[in-house]
C-alpha cells in the first residue's frame, strides 16, 4: 500500500466528512431561519408551541432535537458520498469469503487509485499465488504417479527377460553348452542393464528431490573434456564413429564438482553416440567467454522434431518409440544432465536441423550459491524439467 494512495484515500474521506458536516450545519441554519418548518418538525417530536417561544430559554429537549436532526443529515449525506466506497468494501469482503471457501480463481476488480484498490490488488496477488501453488502441487502429484508408473514399466522388462532365461537354464538340462553360455551371457547383460537403470534412477532422484552435497573445486573443463573423449575411444570404435575436439582455448577453469560434471558430459556424449551413430561423426566444441564457457556436443543422426526438442530434458521422455529401455536408455540421462548444469548455475539447450543436432551446455566460471565452507556446499534442487 503506497503512501500516495493512503493520502488520496484519507483526503477523500476527510473531504466527505467536511461536506457532510457542512450539509448538517446548513440544515440547522435552515431550521433556525425557517421557523414554520422548524415548528412542523418540533410538533413531530411532541413539542408544543413555536421555536420562537422556546428559544428564549434553555431547553435541553430542543437542543437534543436539533442535534439529532444534524446527526441524521450528516449520516445521510456521508452515506451517499461514501456509497461507492461502501459498495466496493462489500465486494472485497464477498470476494475474500469466496477465496476462503477455496475459490482461488476469484478476482476483485481494481477500481480507482487508493487504499482499497491496493487491498484489492494484494488480495488478487495472494489468490493467484495460492492458485499457482495448488497447480504446482497437482503437477507434483501427477509427476510422482508418472514416475512410479515409468519405474515399474522400465524395470519390469529386463527383469522379466532375466527370469525367463533363468527358468530355461534351470529346467532345460539338455541345452547345448554353447546355447547355455549364450543364455547366461544375455541374462548377465540384462542384469547389468537393470543395475544401470537403478543407478540412473537413484542419481536422478538424489539430484532432483533431495539435498545434493557438492564438492566444489577448480576444474579445467578443456582438460576434462579431452580426458573423457579419450576414455570413449573404444566406444567410438565399436560404433564405427569418429570424433573431433575443437577447444577454442588451452584451458578454462570453473568452480565445479568433478564427479557431477563428468556425469553431465558422459550422459551427453553417450546420448550423442546412441542416437547419432548413423552420422558416423561426433564433434565437441568449446566457446569461452570472460566468465563462462559453452560446450557444444554435435551429432549427425536423425533430426529431432521441434515438438520433441521442447521435451528432451524431461525425465523418462524419449523422442522416438524406438528409444525405449530395450536400447539401453532410461529416459533419465538428459534430465540428470540438465539438473547438474543447474546445480552449477548454468543451463543446457538443444537444437536440431539437417546440419546436426547440438546440445549446448553453458557453465559460469564461478557460482557463488554453490560454494560453501571448505569448498563444500549443500544445494536443494527441484526438478523443473
Amino acid at each position: 500500500m503506497t503512501s500516495k494512495n493512503k493520502v488520496k484515500y484519507r483526503g477523500s474521506l476527510l473531504l466527505n466528512t467536511v461536506l457532510s458536516a457542512a450539509a448538517a450545519l446548513a440544515a440547522e441554519v435552515a431550521l433556525l431561519l425557517n421557523s414554520k418548518l422548524a415548528d412542523v418538525i418540533l410538533c413531530q417530536f411532541g413539542f408544543q408551541g413555536s421555536v420562537a417561544s422556546l428559544s428564549g430559554e434553555y431547553n435541553a429537549p430542543l437542543i437534543f432535537v436539533y442535534l439529532l436532526i444534524g446527526i441524521c443529515v450528516f449520516a445521510f449525506v456521508f452515506g451517499m458520498l461514501q456509497h461507492r466506497t461502501l459498495k466496493y468494501t462489500r465486494k472485497i469482503s464477498a470476494s475474500l469469503q469466496e477465496i476462503s471457501e477455496g475459490h482461488f480463481n476469484t478476482r476483485i476488480p481494481v477500481r480507482g487509485d487508493n487504499e482499497l484498490s491496493d487491498i484489492a490488488m494484494q488480495v488478487n496477488h495472494m489468490a493467484e499465488e495460492i492458485e499457482q501453488l495448488l497447480e504446482k502441487e497437482k503437477q507434483a502429484e501427477e509427476t510422482k504417479n508418472e514416475l512410479i508408473t515409468n519405474i515399474a514399466h522400465d524395470l519390469r522388462t529386463p527383469l522379466t527377460s532375466i527370469l525367463g532365461y533363468l527358468d530355461i537354464l534351470s529346467t532345460r538340462k539338455d541345452l547345448p553348452e554353447e546355447t547355455r553360455q549364450n543364455y547366461i551371457r544375455i541374462a548377465h547383460d540384462k542384469a547389468k542393464h537393470l543395475q544401470q537403470m537403478i543407478e540412473d534412477l537413484f542419481g536422478f532422484t538424489k539430484l532432483s528431490y533431495s539435498k545434493q552435497t557438492t564438492n566444489m573445486q577448480p576444474i579445467d573443463i578443456i582438460t576434462l573434456l579431452a580426458q573423457l573423449l579419450d576414455e570413449f575411444y573404444p566406444v567410438f570404435e565399436n560404433n564405427e564413429m569418429d570424433y573431433e575436439y575443437h577447444p577454442d582455448a588451452s584451458n578454462f577453469v570453473i568452480q565445479g564438482d568433478a564427479t557431477l560434471l563428468v556425469r553431465l558430459f558422459d550422459n551427453l556424449i553417450n546420448n550423442a553416440i546412441k542416437y547419432g551413430k548413423e552420422g558416423k561423426l561426433l564433434i565437441v566444441k568449446t566457446r569461452t567467454q570472460k566468465e563462462a564457457i559453452t560446450v557444444d556436443i554435435i551429432n549427425f543422426g536423425k533430426v529431432i522434431p521441434q515438438k520433441d526438442l521442447d521435451r528432451v530434458f524431461e525425465k523418462f521422455y524419449r523422442a522416438e518409440s524406438s528409444r525405449n529401455s530395450a536400447t539401453g536408455g532410461t529416459g533419465l540421462g538428459l534430465a540428470i544432465a540438465a539438473n547438474v548444469a543447474r546445480i552449477h548455475g548454468g543451463s543446457i539447450a538443444a537444437k536440431s536441423s539437417l546440419e546436426g543436432t547440438v546440445f549446448s551446455v553453458m557453465l559460469p566460471s564461478t557460482h557463488e550459491e554453490s560454494i560453501g565452507d571448505d569448498n563444500h556446499a549443500t544445494q536443494e534442487v527441484s526438478d523443473e524439467s
